[in-house]
């Protein structure tokens, strides 16, 4: 038996006969089927090209509920889910997408064309200029952009410098609690070479995720109308 087997091996070595494995490998090969990791790399790929558009789709929902007939607050339901994505994400990477910011500034921009309302530049101007100026970052001055693009009302103008206070100044002084006696000398260190702005490393360096301070003002100013008075 041991001897018929040895022949049988030899003879399919001489003849090069493939193994099951790699005749199951160039069936696949043949007939291109994907990898489980390929089809899930396609899935990934497919929801990132398809996010902006689901949040344009949203941010219409909100500011024209009426053609799209969608209870207000599962249209709020989801601008929330994505206030969190936006936070965790920020966290995380330090980084607010644009995928995300620019849907939304698109609507904005879409809403005062249609409403005839121009007052959203306004808070463009001053996002802008911080942005340019170090005071934040390009995401936030871009999610803060496109917040006002859609909701240009100086109530939310109010939520976000009390979310920034409750939020974002705590933070800060947690952040720099071993270096509180160093801050007066950084200051006056400034004063004398006049530079008042942090240089680019300085502002990559020290960078605060400020957005989940934002997405939170933006969160109560869509719950605001729901609360009982």
């Amino acid at each position: 038996m041991t001897q018929v087997h040895s022949t049988w091996t030899g003879f399919a070595r001489a003849c090069k006969m493939p193994s099951r494995q790699h005749i199951v490998t160039s069936i696949a090969r043949a007939c291109k089927i994907p990898s489980r990791q390929h089809i899930v790399t396609s899935i990934v790929r497919a929801c990132k090209n398809l996010l902006p558009i689901g949040i344009g789709a949203l941010a219409l929902v909100l500011v024209f509920p009426e053609p799209f007939a969608i209870p207000a607050p599962l249209a709020v339901g989801g601008m929330l889910a994505l206030f969190i994505w936006i936070s965790v994400n920020d966290f995380k990477t330090r980084r607010v997408p644009n995928a995300v910011t620019y849907p939304l500034m698109l609507v904005g921009a879409v809403r005062a064309i249609f409403f005839g309302d121009g007052i959203f530049l306004l808070y463009w101007v001053v996002f802008f200029t911080l942005w340019t100026t170090r005071f934040m970052g390009g995401g936030d001055a871009k999610l803060l952009m496109g917040l006002f693009g859609l909701f240009p009302d100086f109530q939310l103008a109010w939520f976000v410098a009390a979310s920034v206070l409750v939020t974002g100044l705590p933070y800060l002084a947690y952040k720099y609690r071993q270096q509180w006696r160093t801050i007066p000398r950084a200051l006056f260190w400034r004063l004398v070479t006049r530079q008042f702005l942090p240089s680019p490393a300085e502002f990559e360096k020290d960078a605060v995720p400020y957005a989940f301070s934002f997405c939170l003002a933006g969160a109560a100013y869509l719950l605001a109308p729901f609360v009982p008075r």
